[in-house]
């Protein structure tokens, strides 16, 4: 009885580690963060889209900012439409620089990426940046959340250009893989804010982040809800994305 229990033992171990290999034969690190890019945009095309940001500090009254960004492959450009004291303000982000207007100067001011570390920009950079070209993906191993299996993607940023050294995120096993939450680093490993994917809308035909709790993991009840809305495919004049520009948009 002994022997047959332990030969039963054996069979289990290895059908266990059979069926970990053909779900980790089923997906890539490729695959999971191009999905991760798909869910944030359109790919190879150019499209625009809003935000309404609701942020919130403690013993601090919350502060709304709504944007409008247009985006076409590398290049994006988010305009500041409120609160008042914002509008005519313009953010411009083409691969891993950034550069922001403000009405009634005269310059466009470089914003380096230990700058966009703090504020908008940072909230910027994580809802904004293009993971599949901008760091090095690996698939570092499963977690159970809730009764729910998920994928632990591991990203490391291919140079000191962005803001984010390193990128970790849960991805469902599911089908559609639909992100639960990212946690994003600094390149001495401290975490600086975690993103929780609350909830997906379809638009054009596609599955698109619709909502997004943005948790500031520095300052103790400082969050932002972050609801995208209205994505649509345009076809997008290229002088827009031009520095130039900026100061003419309105």
């Amino acid at each position: 009885m002994c022997k047959l229990n332990f030969f039963y033992g054996w069979v289990l171990a290895i059908a266990c580690l059979l069926f970990s290999y053909s779900s980790y034969a089923s997906v890539s690190a490729e695959s999971l963060v191009n999905k991760l890019d798909d869910f944030r945009g359109f790919r190879d095309q150019g499209f625009s889209f809003d935000i309404t940001n609701i942020s919130y500090k403690q013993d601090k009254e919350p502060r709304t900012n709504k944007l409008s960004v247009k985006v076409f492959n590398e290049q994006s450009l988010i305009q500041f439409l409120a609160p008042a004291r914002e509008k005519g303000r313009a953010m411009l982000k083409e691969s891993a620089n950034m550069w922001l207007y403000i009405p009634g100067t005269r310059r466009v001011i470089r914003i380096a990426p230990s700058q966009r570390l703090i504020g908008e920009t940072s909230n910027g950079d994580v809802v904004g940046a293009n993971f599949s070209r901008d760091y090095t993906a690996e698939l570092q191993g499963q977690e159970t959340v809730d009764g729910e299996d998920y994928w632990v993607l591991y990203l490391s940023a291919k140079s000191s250009g962005v803001a984010y050294d390193k990128v970790k995120v849960w991805m469902a096993q599911a089908e559609g893989n639909l992100p639960l939450k990212g946690e994003f680093y600094t390149r001495s490993g401290r975490l600086l804010k975690t993103a929780h994917y609350k909830e997906f809308k379809q638009f054009e035909g596609e599955l698109k982040l619709h909502k997004l709790l943005l948790v500031d993991a520095l300052i103790d009840e400082s969050y932002t809800w972050m609801k995208f809305d209205d994505y649509r495919l345009e076809s997008l004049d290229p002088a827009i994305f031009q520095k130039g520009s900026l100061g003419r948009l309105n």
